[in-house]
């Protein structure tokens, strides 16, 4: 099995966007409702609307006062992937699209970070903002990119979000790094995607694809430029230490990367050598 870097172990923990399943609906009148659109059962769904609206002629309203932490009934139907509660919502109810929950997370988000596809075409068909990120910067194409879903990348792209949306744990090359997405991060380079981009506190990209370790994504990221001698650690220091590393050690160097390049660890055990003599001598 191969060994990771504990710097690089520390950012896949990092980079990793959440999938949390969705919290319960909350302890008041709107528990059915919600329920119910997580369960897609259409039928009870529209019956507790009409209830809770009590001929008042406001089913909107009602159903958007429904929440739970800030999640709206489209985010519950949106995430288990049910379409026709989803299609009342937005055509017949004409509820918020993006409506967000308390991390600023929309419909859209929740259902690809759940892997309902459908349901986020549906949603971006319908008018769901393609770029909106969350509070912490995670955007649609980031959730796209982990899960390596090809079909939803290139819809993403067709709409002209941005190829290099910033969250708290990097762009979406690096999610697609981190999961060994060869194909994924070749649509993001070939969409002129950053592979210099630096995030505060996250390791450089090229690092992240070493230590996956993907051999293929290393080798795109090669060929699209680099410094190979940027990072925490030098990168051929971290590849020399993955199991089978023969042919990723071959293409850093080819790329330029400088052998000569002292480890910044060692150097500083050595540095911190001397003192600790100076100590115990004293």
């Amino acid at each position: 099995m191969a060994r990771r870097h504990p710097a690089a172990t520390s950012a896949k923990r990092r980079a990793t966007p959440p999938n949390p399943s969705p919290p319960p609906p909350p302890a008041d009148g709107s528990i059915p409702l919600l329920h119910a659109a997580s369960r897609g059962d259409l039928r009870l769904f529209k019956r507790l609307v009409r209830d809770l609206d009590k001929g008042r002629g406001r089913p909107r309203e009602v159903v958007e006062a429904a929440k739970d932490q800030g999640l709206v009934a489209l985010h519950f139907a949106a995430g288990k992937g049910r379409l026709w509660v989803c299609r009342y919502l937005v055509e017949e109810l004409g509820v918020d699209v993006d409506a967000v929950n308390d991390g600023g997370r929309t419909p859209l988000l929740v259902a690809l970070i759940h892997g309902s596809m459908n349901a986020a075409s549906y949603l971006l068909d319908h008018g769901a903002d393609p770029g909106k990120a969350d509070y912490k910067g995670f955007a649609p194409l980031h959730h796209a990119a982990k899960a390596g879903d090809l079909k939803m990348m290139e819809l993403l792209l067709a709409k002209g979000v941005s190829v290099d949306p910033v969250s708290s744990e990097g762009t979406p090359l690096y999610a697609a790094a981190l999961e060994g997405h060869d194909e994924i991060m070749q649509i993001l380079l070939e969409n002129n995607a950053d592979c210099n981009k630096k995030v505060p506190g996250i390791d450089t990209l090229l690092l992240v694809a070493i230590s996956a370790p993907s051999l293929k994504c290393v080798k795109l990221l090669v060929e699209a430029g680099p410094d190979v001698n940027d990072g925490i650690l030098p990168p051929l220091v971290i590849a020399a230490e993955m199991k089978g590393s023969t042919a990723c050690l071959k293409l850093l160097l080819e790329a330029g990367a400088d052998p000569n390049i002292p480890d910044p660890v060692r150097l500083l055990y050595l540095y911190a050598m001397p003192c600790q003599l100076l100590e115990h001598h004293n």
